[in-house]
């Protein structure tokens, strides 16, 4: 066997072993929020909604259409419980979810961006700490609490980052607290309130229910400790209406099985042909990696026609004695440079800005008037234009140019 042969099946050998134990490797967790339909990940909502759409009474669906698109396609012809869960921008949304709440809807809006939201309601919010896998690592979320309407009875023990952002009613808003979080750094300027993580709104004849942490309504709060009495507690407010979850105001880029290789190595008949796929194109490197060479015609380079070109124009025109036509091109030229070098526009012989190209010129602004006027009336075509005047005109319009 030679040397080619045992080193083109060493390489296959070694990438199918790298193949077979990349295969067989656990899946690592990943702690990147995207709160997506179909992923298992912690921070994803396949879990949550699948256990929502086997316990709410009334229906659990999960929708990809805007709100704008439900109500076009009569979606809110009856009231629903509509869920926004994200981390990106929606202040854009604010109107629209005002207006179906006060239509009877009940909207709840999960988010950590809530400084528009907080100025419209009249209250405020406070940042509390951002979450990172490191700081919980190995440790016990007991520096974190959940309290169910300042109920001690009802108390749920969390990681504090899982808390992100926090509320701040004060006693003048008319709303109820839903949930309060007491932990280190979970302080108010009242220091006999909590701050608040969930909170109810009468708007109309509707409700808006805002929380301070879409983390709380994933995977990983559904799975982990008593998280699901949270959310259990939560989704009672909306049992007596159909709810649907929009995921239309998540960035697609956050949701990892969006990609065509997660597609891919998601079913095993796909999977396998990746790999076929893969060893092809490898078999393929491996057996035409001696460079191919090829002869390169020599290409002449393409001659430029237009000087010829304006030659010729000109040449019949002056063949004609069409010094007034000629004049018109010289004319239409030189406005056209002027407007793309100092935005200048000289065609309107109605409005001339002799103004402005006095400063450039440093000429008479009359005698540019009179001159640009005249130059006009000469292209118009509606007398004939001598030789010397044509040679003058020409040059004036060379100067104006030079001159810029």
């Amino acid at each position: 066997m030679s040397t080619r042969s045992k080193f083109i099946i060493g390489i296959i050998v070694l990438f199918t072993v790298f193949l077979i134990a990349e295969y067989r490797m656990p899946r690592k967790f990943q702690w990147v929020p995207t709160f997506s339909h179909k992923d298992p990940q912690p921070f994803g909502c396949m879990v949550f909604d699948s256990v929502l759409a086997a316990s709410m009474p009334h229906g659990y669906t999960v929708e990809r259409r805007t709100l704008w698109q439900m109500e076009k396609d009569s979606v809110f012809k009856e009231p629903k419980a509509v869920m926004i869960v994200t981390k990106e921008d929606i202040d854009a949304q604010i109107k629209k979810v005002l207006e179906l709440a006060s239509r009877g809807n009940t909207m709840l809006v999960a988010t950590t961006d809530l400084y528009r939201w907080a100025d419209t309601l009249g209250i405020g919010s406070s940042y509390n700490k951002t979450f990172h896998l490191s700081e919980i690592a190995g440790k016990n979320p007991k520096k974190g609490l959940l309290l169910w309407k300042n109920d001690t009875l009802s108390q749920w023990r969390v990681y504090v980052q899982m808390i992100e952002r926090t509320l701040e009613i004060p006693d003048s808003i008319d709303c109820e607290v839903l949930a309060s979080f007491f932990g280190n750094t979970g302080k108010t300027k009242n220091k006999n309130a909590l701050p608040v993580v969930a909170a109810s709104f009468r708007i109309g004849d509707g409700e808006l229910i805002l929380v301070s942490s879409p983390l709380l309504l994933t995977n990983y709060m559904m799975l982990s400790g008593d998280g699901h009495l949270f959310v259990a507690r939560l989704m009672d407010r909306l049992k007596h209406l159909p709810v649907i979850r929009t995921e239309s105001y998540m960035s697609r880029t956050a949701q990892t099985e969006q990609t065509p290789l997660y597609v891919l190595l998601k079913e095993p008949p796909l999977r396998w042909a990746v790999y076929l796929a893969m060893l092809t194109i490898l078999l393929f490197c491996i057996f035409t990696a001696r460079r191919r060479q090829r002869v390169i015609p020599v290409i002449q380079q393409p001659q430029n026609g237009n000087l010829e070109f304006a030659r010729l124009i000109g040449s019949l025109y002056w063949q004609q004695h069409d010094n007034a036509s000629l004049l018109a091109k010289k004319l239409a030229y030189t406005a056209e440079e002027l407007r793309r070098q100092t935005g200048i526009d000289i065609t309107a012989i109605s409005d001339l800005p002799v103004s402005d190209l006095r400063f450039n010129t440093g000429r008479d602004p009359e005698e540019l008037r009179l001159l640009l006027k005249n130059i006009h009336q000469a292209a118009s075509g509606d007398y004939a234009v001598s030789d010397q005047k044509l040679k003058t005109y020409i040059d004036e319009l060379d100067n104006l140019i030079t001159s810029m």
